[in-house]
């Protein structure tokens, strides 16, 4: 990931296109393709104009609607608000003779923080890429092509529901399409940095990695330089070279704890080794150092035992029922995780912003992250699960460096067979390839037996290291007074998060307890949960779903849900229900 690192990058300098971009809505894909099923070449993507008053141009990005990047399309025009389907995108970049972008002589990129589902990149009329996944940043390679005068950047955004994509045809949470995050113009060196990152193995030693490309790599070496330890070893720019360092010399560095977060400085330096030593890349980054493991149904952070007091949450902002996207929606969603008095945040259904997962780095919050690997996947199709390691690798490469992220997640509620096993398995092979630190797991969607004893025996629980239990006692299934006495029979001997379970409420709506969609309903399905959690032995903490309530159109009960799903302990303008005080109290006590 080239661009990765360039808000870290010495050297580099980045351009935002965010801000107001013309769309055009194009449900039969007709920029792309005409009637004849070819290549249009009419199509938006030339972005055409009239070369006099006769000439038939059928599409005008210049007098079409406005959106801002980042952002989905859905909420910011009434009308569009369930579309799916094709958005064109265009933005004009401006380049100015004698300006650094008309005159730099390394690497450009477009670089895209995320866009939902399916793009295809033109510049000045030339397709250069197509990237497939909602959540993962890419970039473009513009090398040369930006002189001084205008470029027309078109970019063609698809997020229909297909039955081999990932996620696939069905979800439980709207499927918002757009540039949801922000897109990036990157200048780099010719030769540079890939990728670098470090972090913490569980013996205590320091493992990471360093790619560089570029016609002058061979030649050229990298130092790593962390807080005030100098990593003598010089790496051989060539390829990716991975990096040691026992435990023994990183020992006397404060960690990174939850709730007690520490950063230390680290520095990458690509350099030429000749007597002169020039600088040729440089990179920073803040990193924490902890350690994670388990052992048994035990979960160890820097050795200490530790129980995740959690809470699920969707990247939906906090007002509005839009897509979240940058700093401030990360701080103010996640200050409600803190008032929670939560330490542990499961990132759900699929890869956050990067905001998202350094605030939670900021704060010290312990961190689940997710692929969207749901409902309907086609387990059978080649494409997909190539599609889905490709997604894991977007996934763990920007984030690998981030000491709050413990667990990765391989998917949620999947029905187990064969193929499911073989997709997901070699799906959580990747991350541990990637990166052999941090735990893998995924949310099990474990029915209750007619027994107040339940056997969780998915077979996914034998590839992963730490079990997620979704179940929704008291509100799918049984009756709420029984909960205090279930227990859950674990065939692993592994460790357990109970990583979602609730119900719904509207804000605002009263009653008794034994009325559903009441706040007192909800608080009550909470105080029983715990009752029920509090005595399962090999549990090491919960996720309950969710932290605010999030649109899905599978949620349609006139006056009650209206479009969102109610499990949320605020509601999705922010006002918090009585459950949230429940377990706010109920972590407070067990931490004190």
């Amino acid at each position: 990931m080239l661009t990765n690192l360039h808000s870290r990058r010495a050297d580099g300098t980045v351009e935002s296109l965010d801000g107001t971009w013309r769309i055009i809505l194009d449900p039969y894909d007709t920029g792309m393709i005409n009637i004849l099923g070819e290549r249009n070449r009419q199509g938006y993507f030339r972005d055409f104009k009239p070369r006099h008053a006769g000439d038939r141009v059928e599409y005008d990005f210049d007098t079409s609607l406005e959106v801002q990047v980042p952002g989905d399309w859905n909420t910011q025009h009434p009308e569009l608000l369930y579309y799916e389907g094709t958005v064109w995108y265009r933005r004009l970049i401006e380049v100015a003779e004698g300006s650094e972008t008309a005159a730099h002589d390394g690497r450009s990129f477009l670089y895209f923080g995320a866009a939902n589902h399916t793009t295809h990149v033109f510049l000045d009329g030339e397709e250069l890429a197509t990237h497939e996944g909602g959540f993962g940043p890419f970039e473009v390679e513009v090398t040369g092509r930006l002189g001084a005068g205008t470029h027309s950047l078109v970019v063609m955004v698809n997020n229909r529901r297909e039955p081999d994509r990932i996620p696939a045809m069905r979800s439980d949470w709207w499927n918002f399409g757009g540039l949801h995050r922000s897109v990036e113009l990157v200048h780099v060196p010719a030769t540079g940095i890939d990728d670098a990152w470090l972090t913490m193995a569980p013996d205590g030693s320091l493992v990471g990695g360093v790619s560089v490309s570029g016609p002058d790599a061979e030649r050229l070496q990298v130092r790593v330089e962390l807080a005030e330890l100098t990593i003598d070893e010089l790496v051989p720019a060539s390829g990716e070279r991975h990096t040691r360092v026992d435990a023994e010399a990183v020992g006397h560095l404060e960690r990174w704890a939850p709730g007690a977060p520490v950063h230390h400085p680290v520095t990458w330096t690509l350099y030429d080794p000749s007597p002169d030593g020039t600088i040729v890349d440089r990179v920073h980054d803040e990193i924490g150092l902890r350690t994670v493991r388990t052992e048994g149904n035990r979960l160890f952070v820097n050795d200490v035992e530790t129980y995740l007091h959690g809470i699920s949450l969707h990247a939906e902002g906090p007002t509005g029922g839009r897509r979240a996207s940058g700093a401030d929606d990360a701080t103010e969603l996640l200050s409600w995780a803190v008032d929670l008095n939560a330490n542990f945040v499961r990132l759900a259904h699929y890869q956050h912003d990067e905001a998202m997962v350094r605030e939670a780095d900021r704060l010290g919050l312990l961190s689940w992250c997710e692929l969207p690997i749901y409902w309907g996947i086609d387990f059978e199709n080649p494409a997909t699960k190539a599609n889905a390691i490709a997604q894991a690798d977007e996934l763990v490469i920007r984030d690998r460096s981030r000491a709050s992220v413990i667990l990765w997640s391989a998917a949620n509620e999947t029905l187990p067979g064969e193929a499911r096993n073989d997709f997901i398995t070699a799906v959580i092979d990747r991350f541990r390839e990637l990166d052999p630190t941090r735990l893998t797991t995924a949310a099990l969607l474990t029915l209750p037996s007619a027994d107040p004893e339940t056997t969780i025996d998915d077979p996914l629980g034998h590839a992963v290291d730490v079990i997620g239990v979704n179940e929704y006692l008291g509100w799918y299934y049984g009756d709420r007074e029984a909960i205090p006495d279930t227990t859950w029979k674990n065939v692993f001997g592994k460790p357990v998060v109970f990583s979602e379970l609730g119900a719904g409420a509207k804000f605002g709506h009263h009653g008794t307890e034994d009325e559903i969609w009441t706040e007192e309903f909800q608080a009550a399905v909470y105080e029983a949960q715990i009752a029920m959690i509090a005595k399962q032995d090999d549990c090491i903490g919960l996720s309950p779903w969710i932290l605010k309530d999030f649109r899905t159109p599978m949620r349609v009960l006139p006056g009650i849900q209206d479009g969102y799903n109610r499990k949320g302990l605020v509601s999705e303008e922010g006002e918090r229900k009585l459950a949230f005080d429940v377990l706010a109290d109920w972590y407070r006590s067990r931490q004190t």
